[in-house]
């Protein structure tokens, strides 16, 4: 069966079901689209997507979009390896963790940090970056806690939690490691120190086979040319 998927490099959605389908060894036809361009607002991705949003997987005449859906629908279709857990209890346990982690360890770095950041918003938005930065901290303390305890998110084995979370901190770090955060004095260019159980975390999923095929082409550039 070979899928079609519709991405956007740098976006944590397309990059979580992207990986996730490497995970699982899957055949498909790449289709990346430009931001910059319009690509992801044209009639043709409307007509996959009516949000004009990514990702999208297409099979056949069968369309799905949004991530962890389209995530949830491979784990059905392609059971191995199980990405939702084996039992109804690990299943509601990936599910909880999964939830956890965007509910109450999220917005504060998405929303509040890195968004402004990669928009060039350094200067002109400092003091509320700066204070979604210290709520981040906050919110990363427990995730911090919890993987100082088990290897990943939900337990011994990746998870749909861990792939869901990390293209998350991988944007913060990105984003935090610009020039023009530095100023800010956000914590996050030292991140290795600052959250060393974390850290290993995004090092056990780094050596996980198909995360280098689901990389970000564009963030192989300089972090300054975003």
């Amino acid at each position: 069966m070979n899928y079609e998927f519709y991405g956007i490099s740098g976006s944590p959605n397309s990059w979580r079901a992207q990986f996730a389908m490497e995970v699982k060894g899957l055949s498909y036809t790449s289709h990346r689209l430009d931001p910059s361009k319009g690509e992801h607002k044209t009639p043709e991705h409307i007509g996959l997507n009516p949000h004009g949003k990514v990702p999208v997987l297409k099979s056949g005449s069968f369309i799905i979009y949004e991530s962890i859906a389209i995530i949830a629908f491979l784990d059905q279709k392609h059971p191995e390896p199980p990405l939702l857990g084996n039992t109804t209890e690990q299943t509601g346990h990936i599910w909880q963790r999964t939830f956890e982690v965007m509910n109450y360890a999220r917005d504060s770095i998405n929303n509040g940090v890195v968004r402004p950041l990669i928009r060039g918003q350094a200067q002109r938005q400092g003091p509320s970056i700066q204070i979604a930065a210290s709520q981040a901290h906050q919110d990363l303390k427990w995730v911090e806690a919890l993987l100082g305890r088990e290897p990943f998110l939900a337990g011994p084995t990746l998870s749909l939690a861990d792939i869901t979370y990390m293209p998350i901190i991988q944007g913060l770090i990105r984003a935090g490691g610009r020039e023009d955060a530095a100023p800010l004095s956000l914590g996050f260019d030292d991140f290795t120190n600052q959250f060393p159980a974390i850290s290993k975390w995004l090092n056990r999923i780094e050596t996980t086979p198909g995360y280098d095929a689901a990389y970000p082409p564009h963030w192989r550039q300089p972090v300054t040319t975003d």
